[in-house]
């Protein structure tokens, strides 16, 4: 005689089979690995304890309108921009001594077009091999350890962009290897950094026969500042204690193709330079007090072409900038910058020294995360040459958001 078993517990079986063969299924190798989102970023974590992928991105929005003359404040001309757009991503790879760091820029303004001919989207591309605790290597496509305002990243700027000094005299990122030592002695720190690279800029389209040397030392005789606070503006950490970084270095190009060596348009025949710096940063409970210098000569600035020409800015520069953040996160800032073009270069066309000054009000909503900013200008121009003058008043609103 045949039993029949009812549909429903023979389902009910045969599901208990399926999800016992399913539990006896070996679990996956590379299961789902966590992400988190913090200060940092987005962070996706690896299955190693050790792999790891952070990923930033931010935008920012600038307004600029600029009068007539110093006198006349009709408006000349005026701008709406996305002056910023970055995707960043940094990882350690299997190894925590292996790091990879990679930066893309997406706004026309920021892709150096007008003096490369390309849309120059890549900033970053490099590997970092962590040595010992104090010497880290790096290869690839990075900024150079020249002065402390390029160093410092556009994101962490107190300012919605750097001072004329670091846009005439700034050395920038380049392609090559680099090295950096650090170490303690006592209370004091110093830091020694280097770089041998190609001297043509980013994403450099050929070569040629000459190389740039560069170097960076500093010192921190009261210590090392709260979250590496010598290279972001402001004083957001509101460090109890008095801290200093004094710094010096110097970057010779050989041969280099640019009126600044890594930046610029085009020479008409390649020119050596050597860029010298200096440059301070003091912060003390809220108060952040920052200076550098830059000098650059050339032995034979001026290339022509026909009836153009084309040279090497070689001058100096400095730029002076002081600022207090409040219990409330306000920011009032204050800032002067001055270039000077070298007497050699003084008759060429469009070449005028300057005197910038500036008054500014900022506020912090996530620190350098999310923040706004509005600045007032004043700028001089004098054709030190035809010993003529001009000035003008800018006023620039800049709003950043990121993670």
């Amino acid at each position: 005689m045949r039993t029949r078993i009812p549909l429903r517990i023979a389902l009910a079986a045969l599901s208990l089979s399926a999800a016992a063969a399913l539990g006896a299924q070996p679990a996956p190798a590379f299961p789902n690995p966590a992400i988190t989102l913090d200060g940092k970023g987005i962070t996706i974590n690896g299955t190693d304890s050790v792999t790891r992928l952070n990923l930033r991105f931010r935008v920012q929005e600038v307004f600029a309108a600029t009068s007539e003359s110093d006198d006349d404040l009709s408006i000349k001309r005026s701008q709406f921009a996305v002056r910023r757009m970055r995707l960043r991503l940094e990882g350690v790879l299997k190894d925590p001594r292996l790091r990879v760091n990679v930066q893309l820029s997406f706004a026309r303004g920021d892709m150096d077009q007008e003096n490369t001919n390309f849309a120059n989207v890549l900033r970053d591309a490099y590997v970092t091999w962590q040595f010992t605790p104090h010497l880290a290597g790096s290869f690839g496509q990075a900024k150079l350890p020249g002065n402390r305002q390029r160093l410092v990243s556009s994101s962490e700027l107190q300012s919605a962009d750097r001072s004329p000094v670091n846009a005439l005299f700034t050395v920038d990122r380049d392609v090559g290897a680099f090295l950096a030592y650090s170490r303690d002695v006592g209370r004091a720190r110093y830091v020694i950094r280097g770089a041998v690279s190609s001297g043509e800029g980013r994403n450099p389209q050929t070569g040629d026969d000459g190389l740039a040397w560069t170097t960076r030392w500093e010192l921190l005789p009261f210590g090392a500042f709260t979250n590496g606070g010598d290279y972001f503006e402001g004083d957001l950490a509101r460090e109890p204690r008095l801290k200093l970084s004094v710094a010096a270095g110097l970057s010779h190009n050989d041969r280099a193709l640019r009126t600044g060596g890594q930046l610029g348009p085009a020479l008409f025949v390649q020119r050596s330079m050597t860029t010298y710096f200096a440059d301070a940063m003091l912060k003390r409970r809220g108060v952040m007090v920052a200076a550098e210098y830059a000098h650059r000569t050339a032995p034979d600035p001026i290339t022509r072409s026909g009836a153009n020409t084309r040279a090497v800015f070689a001058g100096q520069g400095l730029n002076v900038q002081a600022s207090w953040l409040t219990r409330r996160n306000w920011e009032p800032q204050l800032r002067f910058s001055s270039v000077t073009p070298a007497r050699a270069i003084q008759g060429v066309s469009g070449i005028e020294a300057t005197r910038e000054g500036s008054v500014g009000l900022g506020r912090y909503v996530n620190g350098h995360r999310i923040k706004a900013n509005g600045e007032l200008f004043r700028t001089d121009y004098r054709n030190l040459a035809l010993r003529t003058k001009r000035a003008d008043w800018t006023l620039r609103l800049g709003a950043e958001v990121g993670i």
